[in-house]
């Protein structure tokens, strides 16, 4: 047996012992029952960290809860260019695409549904920039 394979061997043992599975916490589940095990990055300036802060500090939620109810039930805006459009038409292709293909409306999709939802909020939310 090399040197190497005898380490390596050694070190699996170090780090997949029972007793660090034993001391760790199982991952907690939110209310519907499912893991949040994505994780979501962007960046901000120092004084949008400061207004955020405390935007989070007086709604009383939890950074993760605030972020996802901000994310998903407020108002979108957006400016209308030809990134958004093309994106838009691509989504409505996909939507149309689904709808013929199925026969009875149990056959809908829940994600295809959320997709048309949010199209249409964004285009109720649609602002033409004047650059355009």
């Amino acid at each position: 047996m090399s040197i190497y394979k005898a380490e390596r061997e050694k070190m699996n043992e170090i780090f997949k012992r029972s007793s660090l599975i034993a001391n760790t916490k199982p991952k907690t589940r939110n209310e519907k029952n499912r893991k949040r095990n994505v994780i979501v990055n962007f960046r901000m300036s120092p004084e949008e960290k400061e207004i955020l802060d405390e935007r989070i500090k007086l709604s009383g939620l939890k950074k993760q809860d605030y972020f996802i109810q901000s994310c998903l039930y407020q108002s979108i805006i957006t400016f209308g260019n030809i990134k958004t459009f093309d994106e838009i038409r691509f989504q409505i292709g996909l939507i149309v695409e689904h709808l013929y293909n199925i026969h009875y409306t149990d056959e809908l999709d829940i994600t295809v549904l959320e997709s048309l939802r949010t199209i249409l909020e964004i285009l109720d939310g649609l602002q033409l920039d004047d650059g355009f």
